[in-house]
Parts: structure tokens; sequence; C-alpha cells
């Protein structure tokens, strides 16, 4: 037998059986479905108003039903007042043939006070010769329990929206279909309409990068963490760095409800820790590019010693000690003094002063340091290097080892910006005031060109040929001098290429 002709004799039967009881019977064995279902019956004569409530629907809202009155002020008098207008729409809406049935849920007023959710369902049992509706037939069925259970549900989800939004880090809380439950202001993807705007949309339409997110959404469905530190993302603001987390979530019985994204901005950490890594480098590559000119610097006095301290000894192995001559030990002593105006330059160029605090740093010995450090590395190209000091015995104020990069920086491209002149020279200037110290590198070189000035204090600009130059130092100086409260600028419409280093006074 095919499946139609079964459902076809099972209908024969049932109407075989119904047919075969009396009305009695029958109105006994739906009183008894009724009793099951909950439900309650009203039927509305639309002509006069007049309705028959039967004692279940009376039983809901706490009347007897003896003495309750059977017309439609019943109903509409314990309907809360928010709800009559709906439902009445509702009503108006299937006798006029707008809809198949009447389906509403509202509130009607207890006997005790409360308020008792009713879903409300009829159709029309009765129409006049000219198909007019003369009567309304329905049922009630109390679903005040569903329907708090749906208000706390809801407001455990506005609760949980709002914690949501309010956590300190970037969070989206995904369904397993992907779609957005709950949003933080904080989710570091810039959305259009704000992140709020992703509640109930899949994550994956909305968001920039969305490959990144649909692959860690699919690995935390499953069961894995996903994560990264430090991820380098682009939008169209610039380059930033998350350091995100994709994790589910599970209900109540164990099961997994979601995905917990949870993203933050982490590009100001890494921002000042490569700016620290850079500041090494270069204070490395200062290092390694005056070693040589230090190396030669030492070497030259050494070379002094050792060969007047041996001329010294051959004449008193002679016995001729009254032929000790003044020339040769102030020759000792002043390059022993040079070597070590060297090494006292080398040390503070080397140290790490990121964590001192700012202190007294005489300008005299800031200048000296500096000529030390590179004075043979300038010879060494025929270039001129002159200072100035018009300081007196004024001090700066800052990190000794950080303004001494600064200068060096300064000499590296004024050595480099001269190498092409007729006669190349470079002068280090200072002067200062009751309250600042100036020191400026001044060189014979061409200059910036005034389209570029704006520029060459940005990150990894650089004028040089490929491979020349990193375009980091002048930035990381200027932010050295800013670190220990200064400046550092270019200065343009001068006679000859200079940059000024301005620093408080101590």
């Amino acid at each position: 037998m095919s499946e139609h002709a079964h459902e076809e004799d099972k209908t024969r039967r049932l109407r075989d059986s119904l047919g075969a009881m009396t009305t009695a019977q029958l109105v006994d064995r739906l009183d008894l479905a009724l009793e099951g279902a909950g439900l309650g019956i009203w039927d509305w004569d639309l002509r006069d108003d007049a309705v028959q409530f039967d004692r279940r629907w009376c039983e809901m809202i706490g009347l007897d039903h003896a003495r309750t009155p059977m017309r439609l002020e019943t109903w509409r008098e314990r309907v809360h007042a928010d709800d009559l207008e709906p439902c009445y729409r509702d009503i108006r809406a299937h006798l006029e043939g707008r809809s198949a049935r009447y389906e509403n849920v509202h509130r009607m007023r207890h006997a005790d006070g409360s308020w008792v959710y009713i879903l409300d369902r009829g159709r029309v049992s009765e129409r006049d010769a000219e198909g007019r509706p003369v009567r309304f037939t329905g049922t009630h069925f109390d679903v005040t329990a569903v329907e708090k259970a749906k208000q706390s549900l809801t407001s455990q989800r506005r609760q949980l929206e709002r914690l949501v939004a309010n956590l300190p880090t970037g969070v989206l809380m995904l369904d397993g279909e992907g779609r957005v439950l709950a949003a933080s202001e904080r989710w570091p993807q810039r959305v259009d309409g704000g992140v709020q705007t992703l509640r109930g949309r899949r994550f994956d339409e909305s968001l920039p990068d969305a490959a990144r997110w649909s692959d860690a959404f699919a690995r935390a469905l499953q069961g894995a963490r996903v994560h990264a530190d430090e991820e380098l993302v682009s939008d169209p603001d610039g380059s930033r760095w998350l350091r995100w987390e994709a994790r589910p979530w599970h209900k109540a019985d164990g099961a997994t409800g979601g995905v917990l994204l949870c993203a933050e901005d982490v590009s100001e950490r890494v921002r000042q820790r490569l700016a620290a890594e850079r500041e090494r480098e270069t204070r490395v590559a200062s290092l390694a590019l005056f070693a040589g000119s230090v190396a030669h610097e030492l070497n030259t006095p050494l070379q002094v010693i050792v060969l007047e301290a041996e001329r010294l000894a051959r004449r008193l192995g002679d016995g001729d000690a009254k032929a000790i001559d003044l020339a040769g030990l102030r020759a000792i002593a002043e390059t022993a003094r040079r070597a070590g105006e060297i090494t006292r330059a080398l040390r503070t160029l080397s140290r790490d002063a990121q964590r001192d605090p700012p202190t007294a740093v005489p300008s005299a010995e800031l200048l000296r340091d500096a000529m030390a450090l590179c004075r043979a590395r300038f010879e060494s190209r025929g270039v001129a290097l002159t200072v100035h000091d018009g300081t007196g015995s004024a001090c700066a104020r800052g990190r000794p080892a950080e303004l001494l990069v600064v200068l060096m920086n300064l000499l590296h491209n004024a050595l480099d910006a001269v190498s092409e002149a007729e006669a190349p020279w470079v002068r280090l200037e200072a002067d200062a005031d009751a309250e600042t110290v100036r020191l400026r590198c001044v060189d014979s070189g061409r200059g910036v060109a005034a389209e570029l000035a704006p520029k060459i204090m940005e990150p990894f600009f650089t004028t040089k040929s490929p491979g020349e130059g990193t375009g980091l130092g002048l930035t990381i100086a200027q932010a050295l001098a800013a670190r220990d409260g200064g400046t550092l600028r270019y200065c343009e419409g001068r006679a000859h290429t200079t940059f000024e280093l301005t620093v408080p006074r101590h």
C-alpha cells in the first residue's frame, strides 16, 4: 500500500469512527481534548457582541464561569491597554480577509491582579447570505511561562550585550552560524556605522579582512584556540598591529554555542618597541661606523706612547738619566690624555641611557666627545671639522648618551653631504641663553631641496642612494631630542645647511 493510500485509509477509519458516535460522545471527546491541551474556547456573535466563554477560558484569568458576563466587554476590559489596539488590528485583518486566521499574544488581568499572557487564535465560523462574517470562534491558551522565559532570555541577552559592549577589550560573540550576538565598542576593526551594527549579521559579510576571521572562526568552532600576539594588518587609516584570539564558547549543557573573537589594538606598544629596537640598531650602527676611526685615533697616540717610552728606556739603559727630555714626557702625557678622551666618549656613546634620568651635560664635554670620536674619519676624507663653543660653562639638561647620538648622526649626515664639495667643511656651533642650549651642525654641502625639506624627518625617507641609508637616522635623532625635552629641526633659508638641536638648560 502506498503512503498516500495509507493516509486515506486512516482518514476513512477516523471518519467512520466519529460517524458512529453520538453527539454527546463527540462533545465529550472534544472536551477531553481541549482539557488535555489546556485550551479555553470563546465564540463571538459579531451581530450583538455576545460572547460565550467556556469554563477553562474563565479559569485562566481567575473568573467564576457561572458569574462571568457573556459579553465582549468581559474580554476587552481585562486586556492590557497597550495590547488592545494590536489585538483589534489583527482581528480586523482576518475579518477583512487579509489573513487566513487571527492570532495574537496579549496580556489579560487575572482576578488576583497579576497579568497573564494569552495566545489568542480564531477564525470566522459563520457568514450570512451576503458572505459577511457573523460568528467568530477561537481558543485561549495560557503562555505566561513561555513569555516570561522569553523575557528572561531577552533580559539576559541585553545584559550580555551591555557587558560585552563595555568590556575593556574588543570582543565579538558569534553563534554557530557566525552571526553576531554581541559586540564590544572596543572592537578594533573599523566598521561603517559602528560595531553595534554588526549584531544579527554574519561577521564575515561586514568586517574588513574577513578571510582572516573566517578561518579563525571555522577552526575555533571545531574546538581549537587560534591566536596571534602581534599581527600586522592594514586598513584605510594605515598599518596596525592586533593581538587577537578565537575560541569556542559553550552552552549550559556543554555543547558548543559559537565562537568568541577577541582583539586588541597593540599598535602603540609595538611601535614603541620597534622604535627602541631601531634606536639600539642605530647606536650599534654608529659604533660600527666610527669603529675604524676610533681604532685609528687610539692607534696613533698609543704608537707615540710606545716610541717615546722605548726611547726613554734606551737612554736609561745607557745610564744617561739626565738626558731624559721633557718633550718626550709631555708627548706621552698628551697622547695618553687623548686616548682617554676617545675611550670616555666611546663609553658615553655606547651606554643605553633609556632608563637614565636627565642630568647636567656640559656642552663643552659633549662637543669634545663628538670631536674625539670622528676627528680621524673627517681627516681621512679631507673634510675640515671645527668647533665654535659660545656657551661658556653652560650645561644642557638631558642624557649624555642620547645627545651624543644625535650629534653623531648629524655629523655623519654632514660628512656624506659634503663629499662632493670643492672645499668641504663641517662646523659644530653652540650657544646658550637663560633657558636653552643650542647645538648646530653646519656644513658646506648643497643643502636640502625645498620640496623635500618637510619630509626629511619622516621615517624611512632618505635622499641617499638605495642601500646607503635606512631613512631612520633623523627620525630617531628627533625622537631622542624630544625625550630629553628638546627639539631637532632643519633650519631652512640659511646660507649653509644647518640642523639645530635645542635642549633645556640645566
